[in-house]
This record gives structure tokens, C-alpha cells and sequence, in this order.
């Protein structure tokens, strides 16, 4: 290589290097210049050198909240500023907050315009060395900023000790003359004004720092503060009130607000709601006894004003183009005498739905596959769909009697369209021809009925079929631990004959294995059974996650196409309670070049009896008899005869104090155990045995079981369960969320037509909960009020429930809204079929017919007359290219959903006002 190519090539590398890093230096300042403006009491780590502001830099200031705050608390705003050494605040009162957030353009921002001179007053352009500090911080930054934000609650406590002299130091204030101040900025409307003063700023040691403005204790209300420098001027909203909202609301419209006291959580009846958009009222109400109003969000047109036609613009009056400035997003309005709450919800809350937006069609469950997941140019393409559309009690057919259905490649052009009739079940099938000049790639079919769509994919590649499969097997499932066991690595070329002197590279992997028995006491077990896509012979589902290697090495295939690789699996540690999966990942490479491989994997065991215990609940009440089902067998799951020793130990997490590496401190839990009492339990022929077992006091208990073998105790986590006291007290508050609500379900799953048992622990007593069932929508909705700690909600189960439902618990104290949701799983094991593929034979010729029975039957086991089938019929080798892209229909249509209901809380309503020099025209006296 010459030196003028080394140098140019130097010089590009160095060019992209610098782009990259710039990139990242420019996302990072966005970042921090988001969470600055979204949090301003938060106080974020930019992972820089803190920089000084240039001191000539253009006068700027802007005014900030994040938060609306009570009638007992200290009302304050941020200002950042540079370039300004005093402001002049004058503070005015809302007469009709109703009216004022009506009537602004963004219901979050007055000074909208001037934005951007907040860029230029900071902007300065890094060097090469502070872009290169600046991503070796990044990681760092990120890391420590998480830290933070989970400690929100303490670092809020010592963020306010850290400030609270300067709440209450007025020094740097001075009253206002009424004769020079107010003649030269004129106010706004001296009847709403309820104090004003000049406060001198002192200069900041950083660019990113800001100053805060107490304004004290204040009366509910909304008031206006008004900044002045010059002639430059800037808006804050402060929000004073005891009243807040929380707000669940759905993609159809639907929308739950629950009304409360804002430090105690009371529910507050009659408070009036009203939600406006784009300055138009939407929908109205009141809440009920509980705090509660039901709204349905449907849009109409506002009424044509006489005269809106006729009406023109003075030729010296700007017109702005208030449809396009106005927001987009929904405004909640509650109001209770002078007590005001607000909240701004986006269109997508309701997912899309209003005038504009034509409400969309209806939400679509589909399946659309094809007979292969990889083709060549000039095959042909069978592909199917199955629609359906998610009801409040499941599924319905699509209301359409056809489906447009398209394919387009990865350029968007459009390759196959045409109306396809759908059957009496909601399926369709087509077929496509690929043209011998058809563009490789990433191909959609997608299928339109009505305004819905649902859409599948195969993919199209000039491949050659691999000419060999590569197999990895053991001879056991399971070897003990310090034994020596092998792994056979074979190939075989699909015509039948060895692979010989091949080379082979391998690799073996651990991660830590989950038996049969660590789930016996879920009556669930796997609804869809074993991942079709799994390798041959895998040992368990987890394997990739979390593995370490131990061993690699390399051979070469014998004669016979064969490998045999011994492994000597590692001895068990005295203390461990865990057995580990090892995985063999091996890559064969022929005389040709062409590689291909394959893995598997055995479980390294400490014993070749397992013992399980499980209770008949998961949550009991203090004084109940627990029964503890105790299960032993080997390791395949045959029953075993033997004696099995029950360990209950109480577990409580403590709380200890951690440090970063640059001291900072955080807290962190660490799980502390109490042996509560041990029992021995005989299992008979069936591998079973009981046990009752009544709990000491309330808490968590842990239960661990005992078997002996070969002289030598092996100890496994078994089960456990939780005690509740009857009074709702919990003693322990040190659980593993302390801060946060806990719910724990008294069994893992349950059938339409059980009661589930949900225990709520609570960081504090006297919660008024707000109880929702939720997926689509809100399905059910109670309020509860729970004088302790801990609380047993009892949640009837609904057959609308299935496949799952997400139970819900909020409650609002102290100004803070907590919330957590539990999955509870009601599985649909009266909508799975069984199939089976009988052929008429295992091996055919060339030319053959080969026949196939396929059985279908239902949950019961009873046939299952009428069932729709699509079989296909594909070369192996095949697979070996592309792995099946088809998904698993059991876990498409009845697989876990996940809730879409949205919830907002009006206390974190937020607002920022940017120095200019506009007036704001509403609160301007008439």
C-alpha cells in the first residue's frame, strides 16, 4: 500500500470516527436538554465537566414547573438564565382556569416562538478531546442517571434539606416601586396580581445549573407569573391545589377518572371533569361516591360561528394559523371550588381515535403464514391467513365476506394483489408465482378487510440446498455431576452417506438449569408445549441466556461421519442449590468449505432424586393450615419412594447502604433467612406426601426440601408462600420493593368460574384503592379503602378473562401516585387441539404416493369434527437455510396479552414559559 492510500485511508477512518463521536455528543446534550425541561426539580448527571456560562452571552431567562403542589406545600419554579443579573416577578391569580388553558395554543408553554434562543445562549462546539471524553462518560452517565432515578423519593428528601434554607431566604429580594417599575413594564392586570418583588440573580457556576424560586404556601388557585428583564419577558403557570386525578384510558375512547384528596387519597365526590380538544368540549361529568366518572371520548365538529364566513382580518392584524398551532392532545380539567387538577393526554391514548383521525378500524389477530419460510426465483408461493378481531369476551370473525390482499417486496412495489374470499372460520389462502427475475429479499403479504390489517412475511433468496446435516446427540439426558459423560458429533449428507474427515470446532456452554419439579404446583404447566423451532435434542428452554463457556476444542469426522467428544461435568459446590444445563454448540466444515451446525445439550445433576413442595396457595391468612404437597422422582419424573425433609425458613430483605465508585450512595436490599421450623414427610408409591402447615406469624415464608443419596444430604429450593394477617397489619415493609406496591396472586393460574385471591402489601396504611381488571379496556372497577399495610383483594374469574387479565392497584398519598399491575393467567385450555400426523408409511421411493392421516382432537381428548388444516409438505434440507418463521398459532391467538390502558397522573403536570418579547394576550386586561 502506498503512503498516499495509508494516509487517505487514515484520514477517512479519523473523518468517520469524528462523525460518530459528534453524534453521540449531540444525542447526549439532547438528551440532557429533554429531562432538564421534562423534570426540572430533578437534578441529572450530564456526564461532563461542568462548564461556566460565557459572560457575554445574549440575555436570556426562562421559567419552569414540573409538578402541581398543595395548599400545605411550598410552592416554587425554576428559572435558568444567563446573561441576567435580577428579574422582576410579579405573581397574578386565574380568575377561570378553564378558560386560560382553553385558550392556549400548547396547554404546556407560553413562548413557544423564542424557544430556541435557549440553543444559542449555551451552544458552544466541543474539541475532538471533549467529544471523546464525552463518549467515554456516556456509559457511565447513563448508569449513574438510572441509579438516581430509582431513588427518586430519597434523593427528592435530600435534594429538599439541601434547599430548604434557600426556600426561606428572601435576601436577594427587593419590593417593587409602583411609580418607575410598573410605568416602565406595564402590568398585565393589576386586579388579579397578588405579589410581585425583584430578585437578584447571582451568576451560575454552570451552564446546566438553574435557580430555584420559592413563592411559599399559597391559597388553591392558578396563578400566572410574570418574569421581567428589559424588555424581555417570560410566563410560568403554578398550580396550586388539593385536588388530583388519576386517568386510565383505553384505545376505544373509553376513559376512567378517579378524583381524590390529594394527601390523604379520599375520594371526592361532585367534582366536575371536563375534557376539551383543539379548545372544543369533548365530553363532561361528575364523580360519583367513590371519586369515580366513566367518560367516553367521541369527537364532533365544532359548530360554525354566524358569520365565520364574512368575518375578515384587519389589514394591519396578523392571522395566525390557530388549527395548526393548536395541540393536538386531549386537556383534563377538574375542578372543586378553587381546587383545580389538570392533565394533557395525547391523541395515541385513545389510539387514534376522533374526527381527523376516522376512528380506524377495528384491532386485527392474525396469522398469516406460508408453506416454506424461504424460496428461490421461479417457485411457487402457497401462503394463509387467519383474521380475527379482539372482543370484550374474546374473538369474533371479521365483518367482511373478502380480504384484499397484497405482496410487496422490501422496495415497496407491489407484486400480487387481489380479492380473496375469507371462509366461514375467517381464513384465506392464495397462491403466488415468483418470476425468474424476481428481486431477491424480504417480502410482505399483507391482508386489508375493511379499514383493518394484519400482515405476514417470507423471504426470497438465490440459495443452493446445504448437501449435509450436521446432528450433536448424548446418551443421556442426564449425567451426575464429576462423572464423564459424551458428545457425538455426526453428518450425514442427505442422500445418506457419511461426511468424512471434515473438520469440527465445538464449544460447551452453562447456564443454570429449571426442572419439572420447580413448577409442580402450577396446574398451568406449558399450555403450548415444547418451542417447535427448538434444536434437536435441546435439554431446556433457557438455554443463551446467561451462559458461560467452559470448554471448547476442535476434531475431524471419522470414516463413519462421527465425532465422539468426552466431557467431564464439573463437581457440585457443597453450597450450591442449583443444578446446571451444558450445551454443546458444534460447526462442521466439509472438503467443499460449506459449513454447517448444530448443538445439544444434558443437565449435570447432584442427584438422581428430586424432591418438591409446593403449598395448595400461594397466600394464606395467619392461623390457616397450609397444605404442602410434596412430590419426589428421578430425574425423567417417575415416582420415587422415599423420605423428604421440609425446611421453612422466613425471608426479609434488609436494607443496607451501598456506594459507587465515586461514593455515592444508594440503598440496596439483601435477602436475610430465619429458620422457622423443619418436618419430615414420607412419599408413598406415587411419589407423594402431604403436609399441613400453619405459619407463626405474617411474612414470607421460604421452603426448601431435603433428600439423601448415596450418604450425602442434597438440598433444593422448593416452593413458598406468603401469611397474611387477618387485621390487614404487615409487620414486614422491608420486601423487595419497599416504596412500591406488591401483589402476589394465590396461584399461578386459574379457571372462569374460581375466585383469585390477590394479597396487596402497601408502602403505608390507610390507602383508598382504586381496583382495576384491564386488557383493551377497563374491564371491571371497585374502590377499596384499607385501613393497614396489606390487603386481600378477591378477583372473581370471568371467562372474558382468558387467555390472561392484568389486575391493577392505585392509590394516590402524599402527593405521589402508586400503581402496580399483576398478570393473573386464566389459560384457554378449552380452545387447544391436538393434532397428529400419521403416514402411511416411513420411507418412500422416487415416485411414490405417500398419504397422510392427520387427527385432530379436542382439550378433552373427544375428535375434533370440522377442524380446519393446512399441511405442507418441504424439503429438510430447507431448514437448514432458514429456520420456520410461521409462529406458534396457540401463542399467537391465546398466548399472554399485555394491558393498553394508559394511566396519568395530574399532580406531574408540567410547564415551561421562554423569555421573548410577546405579551400573553389572555391574561392582558381587557
Amino acid at each position: 500500500m502506498s503512503r498516499r492510500t495509508l494516509l487517505t485511508t487514515v484520514a477517512v477512518y479519523a473523518a468517520a470516527l469524528a462523525l460518530v463521536l459528534g453524534f453521540v455528543a449531540l444525542r447526549v446534550k439532547a438528551r440532557y436538554a429533554y429531562a432538564a425541561a421534562a423534570a426540572p426539580e430533578s437534578l441529572p448527571y450530564s456526564g461532563q465537566t461542568p462548564q461556566p456560562p460565557d459572560p457575554h452571552a445574549k440575555p436570556f431567562f426562562s421559567l419552569h414547573t414540573s409538578r402541581t403542589y398543595a395548599t400545605t406545600d411550598r410552592a416554587r419554579l425554576w428559572v435558568n438564565y444567563r446573561g441576567v443579573g435580577a428579574l422582576d416577578f410579579r405573581v397574578y391569580k386565574v380568575k377561570d382556569p378553564v378558560k386560560f388553558f382553553r385558550g392556549l395554543d400548547n396547554p404546556h408553554q407560553v413562548g413557544e416562538d423564542e424557544e430556541a434562543e435557549v440553543g444559542k445562549s449555551v451552544e458552544k462546539k466541543p474539541t475532538f478531546l471533549e467529544k471523546l471524553r464525552q463518549f467515554k462518560s456516556w456509559g457511565f452517565g447513563l448508569v449513574k442517571t438510572y441509579v438516581r432515578q430509582q431513588l427518586q423519593n430519597q434523593s427528592r428528601k435530600g435534594f429538599n434539606q439541601r434547599f430548604r434554607q434557600e426556600e426561606d431566604d428572601t435576601s436577594n429580594r427587593t419590593p417593587l416601586n409602583v411609580a418607575t417599575d410598573f410605568a416602565r413594564v406595564p402590568l398585565l392586570n393589576p386586579d388579579q396580581m397578588v405579589t410581585s418583588w425583584r430578585e437578584r440573580l447571582p451568576p451560575l457556576e454552570d451552564v446546566y445549573d438553574r435557580r430555584m424560586i420559592s413563592l411559599g404556601r399559597r391559597e388553591a388557585g392558578v396563578y400566572l407569573v410574570e418574569a421581567v428583564h428589559d424588555d424581555l419577558r417570560a410566563f410560568g403557570i403554578l398550580i396550586v391545589s388539593d385536588l388530583a386525578t388519576v386517568q386510565k384510558t383505553a384505545r376505544d375512547g373509553s376513559m376512567l377518572v378517579y378524583a381524590v384528596e390529594r394527601k390523604t387519597g379520599q375520594p371526592r365526590e361532585g367534582v366536575r371533569v371536563l375534557v376539551v380538544r383543539k379548545r372544543a368540549d369533548v365530553t363532561s361529568g361528575a364523580t360519583d361516591r367513590q371519586g369515580l366518572l366513566k367518560l367516553k371520548v367521541v369527537e364532533k365538529s365544532p359548530p360554525a360561528k354566524p358569520g365565520d364566513e364574512e368575518e375578515e382580518p384587519a389589514e394591519d392584524e396578523e392571522t395566525p394559523p390557530e388549527e395548526a398551532q393548536t395541540s393536538d392532545s386531549y386537556l383534563v380539567m377538574a375542578s372543586e371550588g378553587d381546587n383545580f387538577a389538570i392533565s394533557d393526554l395525547e391523541s395515541y391514548y385513545f389510539g387514534g381515535y376522533g374526527e381527523e383521525e376516522g376512528g380506524g378500524g377495528p384491532e386485527l389477530t392474525s396469522l398469516i403464514y406460508t408453506d416454506r419460510p424461504v424460496y428461490r426465483p421461479e417457485q411457487k408461493v402457497y401462503f394463509k391467513g387467519i383474521l380475527r378481531e379482539r372482543a370484550e369476551d374474546g374473538y369474533r370473525l371479521p365483518a367482511g365476506r373478502t380480504a384484499s390482499v397484497t405482496v410487496t417486496d422490501q422496495e415497496g412495489a407491489t407484486v400480487y394483489e387481489q380479492e380473496l374470499p375469507l371462509s366461514t372460520r375467517g381464513t384465506f389462502s392464495g397462491e403466488l408465482d415468483l418470476p425468474e427475475e424476481t428481486p431477491l429479499g424480504s417480502y410482505n403479504v399483507n391482508a386489508a378487510v375493511g379499514e383493518s390489517s394484519a400482515t405476514g412475511y417470507f423471504t426470497v433468496e438465490e440459495y443452493k440446498k446445504p448437501e449435509y446435516k450436521v446432528r450433536v446427540t448424548t446418551p443421556q439426558a442426564f449425567a451426575r455431576a464429576g462423572e464423564r459423560t459424551r458428545f457425538t458429533v455426526s453428518a450425514n449428507y442427505f442422500f445418506g452417506s457419511p461426511v468424512t474427515k471434515a473438520s469440527v470446532k465445538y464449544y460447551v456452554y452453562r447456564s443454570r438449569y429449571y426442572g419439572w419439579w420447580r413448577e409442580s404446583g402450577d396446574d398451568s404447566g406449558d399450555e403450548f408445549g415444547a418451542d417447535p423451532t427448538a434444536d434437536e435434542g435441546g435439554g431446556d428452554d433457557h438455554g443463551g441466556y446467561g451462559d458461560e463457556m467452559v470448554h471448547e476444542g476442535d476434531g475431524r469426522l471419522n470414516e463413519q461421519g462421527r465425532l465422539e467428544i468426552d466431557f467431564d461435568v464439573p463437581r457440585a459446590d457443597a453450597k450450591d442449590r442449583w443444578d446446571y444445563s451444558y450445551r454443546l454448540e458444534a460447526e462442521v466444515t466439509d472438503a467443499a468449505r460449506r459449513s454447517m451446525s448444530a448443538s445439544t445439550s444434558f443437565t449435570g445433576v447432584r442427584s438422581n432424586v428430586v424432591a418438591s413442595a409446593f403449598p395448595d396457595r400461594y397466600v394464606y391468612s395467619q392461623g390457616d393450615p397450609a397444605r404442602i404437597n410434596v412430590r419426589a422422582g428421578d430425574r425423567e419424573g417417575r415416582p420415587v419412594q422415599t423420605r423428604v425433609k421440609l425446611t421453612f425458613l422466613e425471608r426479609r430483605w434488609q436494607k443496607v447502604v451501598r456506594k459507587t465508585e465515586d461514593g455515592y450512595e444508594y440503598p440496596d436490599y439483601e435477602t436475610k433467612e430465619r429458620e422457622l421450623s423443619t418436618a419430615v414427610v414420607e412419599t408413598n408409591a406415587q411419589g407423594e406426601g402431604a403436609l399441613d402447615y400453619v405459619a407463626p406469624a405474617p411474612g414470607s415464608v421460604l421452603i426448601r426440601t431435603t433428600v439423601e443419596e448415596a450418604g450425602k444430604p442434597v438440598v433444593m429450593e422448593a416452593g413458598y408462600l406468603w401469611v397474611a394477617d387477618r387485621e390487614g397489619r404487615w409487620q414486614d415493609v422491608s420486601y423487595d420493593a419497599e416504596g412500591e406496591i406488591k401483589l402476589v396472586p394465590d396461584k399461578k393460574s386459574y379457571r372462569p368460574g374460581e375466585t383469585a385471591r390477590v394479597l396487596a402489601l402497601l408502602p403505608k396504611e390507610g390507602a383508598h384503592l382504586l381496583v382495576t381488571t384491564e386488557m383493551d379496556g377497563v374491564l371491571n372497577v371497585r374502590q377499596l379503602d384499607v385501613e393497614g399495610r396489606a390487603a386481600i383483594i378477591d378477583l372473581p374469574i370471568e371467562a372474558r378473562f382468558a387467555p390472561n387479565v392484568s389486575l391493577n392497584v392505585t392509590y394516590v398519598r402524599g402527593g405521589e401516585m402508586y400503581t402496580q399491575s399483576a398478570d393473573v393467567r386464566v389459560p384457554a385450555r378449552d380452545k387447544m387441539l391436538s393434532l397428529e400426523i400419521i403416514p402411511n408409511k416411513k420411507e418412500f421411493r422416487p415416485r411414490e404416493t405417500a398419504s397422510y392421516t392427520v387427527l385432530a382432537r379436542n382439550a378433552d381428548g373427544s375428535p375434533a369434527a370440522g377442524a380446519e388444516v393446512s399441511l405442507g409438505v418441504v424439503d429438510e434440507a430447507v431448514y437448514s437455510i432458514t429456520p420456520e418463521s410461521a409462529a406458534d398459532i396457540r401463542r399467537v391467538f391465546y398466548g399472554q396479552r399485555y394491558s393498553s390502558v394508559q394511566t396519568s397522573f395530574s399532580v406531574n403536570y408540567y410547564f415551561a414559559g421562554y423569555a421573548g418579547t410577546k405579551t400573553l394576550n389572555l391574561a392582558r386586561k381587557r
